[in-house]
């Protein structure tokens, strides 16, 4: 059963990234813009800093990721009215619209899968998630920091 199971979080980490691509082709943006203004759209406004780490972006690729953003009209800089110094970085409504017309039918679906589940179950069903994106995260930093590990020792 737990291969059958990672055999499934394998094919979902691998969908998923099929869309990310068809969404990132529709909208015109590199990957890691795409997956910026997705940060922003589902957790909200955010500083630079926080938009950096939330994307797994190094903070001088995000200022050029969020240049070519604001360009295309998907987001905008607005200073942080609890303070002024901070600048937010903002999902502009031409993104919200497009989020919905891609997102709306998932999520609905999603949801109504998601109701056959108890509190618990629910919760069972996130630690799980949780920890998996932990040890993602840990495994992302293991790759950075061995750069020869995918080369061939031949």
């Amino acid at each position: 059963m737990v291969n059958r199971l990672m055999l499934a979080l394998t094919d979902l980490q691998n969908i998923s990234d099929q869309v990310d691509q068809a969404i990132s082709s529709v909208l015109g943006l590199n990957r890691t813009d795409a997956r910026c203004l997705s940060c922003l759209i589902t957790r909200g406004p955010m500083a630079a800093g926080d938009l950096a780490a939330a994307a797994g972006v190094a903070p001088t690729a995000l200022t050029f990721a969020i240049g070519r953003l604001a360009q295309a009209g998907y987001v905008e800089r607005a200073r942080d009215p609890a303070d002024r110094r901070r600048v937010l970085i903002t999902a502009t409504g031409k993104a919200l619209r497009f989020a919905e017309r891609m997102w709306s039918q998932t999520v609905t679906e999603s949801e109504r899968r998601l109701s056959r589940y108890s509190p618990q179950q629910l919760e069972l069903l996130t630690g799980f998630v949780d920890e998996q994106i932990e040890l993602q995260r840990r495994q992302v930093l293991h790759i950075r920091e061995d750069p020869g590990a995918g080369q061939d020792d031949h």
